[in-house]
């Protein structure tokens, strides 16, 4: 049996100073399982790892304007995993983009359910002002409930499933495949007192800005990438461009931001509660290291 270690948590949680320190403790290698941090150019404001020591892989892979999802990560995720195995190293997968670790960990349905017309259909009623989200919530209120309201490319998928397949797509998350490969993950899913990772997040998003978060995002659009792309529809990025706009004030881009990193670490830490066979790890009050060392006593055992 082939094993790897999956780190994921809510945002501002710590992931990934945490995982490095494991990552060189193991002789492993990371995995990102951030949905934006395959993009190129999105470096503040997804909070990109930085660390000489530790190799990380499917950051910086795409445009902003491209796609990417859970069954490429799973495709990509597999080709490393099996290459670090054959090097005697610890494929270590990190992030909090649960749909991608559940893809990689339980299975994904393998359904080809695509179809180029559906696709340009929705986008130009998408483009022209149609809220596809209300729809979504009237054929798949469960998958509604795991989608960003302003994720255009999950909503697109959900629709797209649904008018080809005759089921919503929530029938074929319950009714998968079975797993994608014969690896054994252990699951680790950190956990912080709610007060203290609130902190953290408004406290992050300050640092962001001071960063320079507002002149990376002028930089991809001078650059030439559309302000709808995939990309840009993160979370942080979408009020930049409101602020740059002149539709709302810096102040009010702040708290927008704070407010919308908030709610996702909320959904986040709702989709982990129900991901089978998960060790939570308690961080609070304990020093990464001391963190670092409980998870490679967990791996270990």
């Amino acid at each position: 049996m082939k094993h790897s270690l999956v780190i994921s948590g809510p945002t501002g949680v710590g992931k990934t100073k945490i995982s490095q320190i494991v990552a060189e403790k193991l002789d492993g290698e990371i995995i990102s399982a951030d949905s934006r941090q395959v993009y190129r150019g999105l470096d503040i404001g997804t909070a990109k790892p930085v660390s000489p020591k530790i190799t990380h892989h499917l950051i910086d892979i795409i445009e902003p304007t491209e796609r990417y999802d859970a069954a490429s990560f799973v495709r990509d995720s597999l080709e490393i995993m099996e290459k670090l195995h054959n090097e005697g190293k610890v494929p270590i997968i990190v992030g909090g983009t649960g749909l991608y670790i559940r893809a990689l960990t339980e299975g994904i349905f393998t359904g080809n359910f695509r179809d180029v017309k559906i696709r340009k259909s929705l986008k130009a009623r998408w483009n022209a002002g149609d809220n596809l989200y209300v729809e979504l919530k009237k054929i798949d209120p469960i998958a509604a409930k795991n989608i960003d309201p302003r994720n255009y490319v999950r909503i697109e998928r959900a629709i797209e499933v649904f008018m080809i397949s005759g089921k919503p797509i929530s029938y074929w998350w319950e009714n998968k495949t079975n797993k994608s490969s014969d690896w054994f993950f252990l699951k680790i899913v950190l956990t912080l007192d709610r007060s203290v990772l609130y902190s953290n997040i408004e406290n992050r998003t300050m640092q962001m800005i001071q960063q320079g978060w507002i002149e990376e995002v002028k930089r991809l659009i001078d650059s030439g990438i559309p302000k709808n792309s995939s990309g840009l529809s993160s979370i942080g990025y979408r009020q930049i461009i409101s602020y740059l706009n002149g539709e709302i004030s810096q102040d009010e881009m702040i708290k927008e931001i704070i407010k919308e990193t908030k709610q996702y670490a909320r959904k986040q830490l709702i989709w982990f509660r129900k991901e089978p066979n998960v060790h939570w790890v308690d961080i609070n009050n304990k020093s990464e290291s001391q963190i670092a060392n409980e998870i490679i006593e967990i791996w270990q055992k």
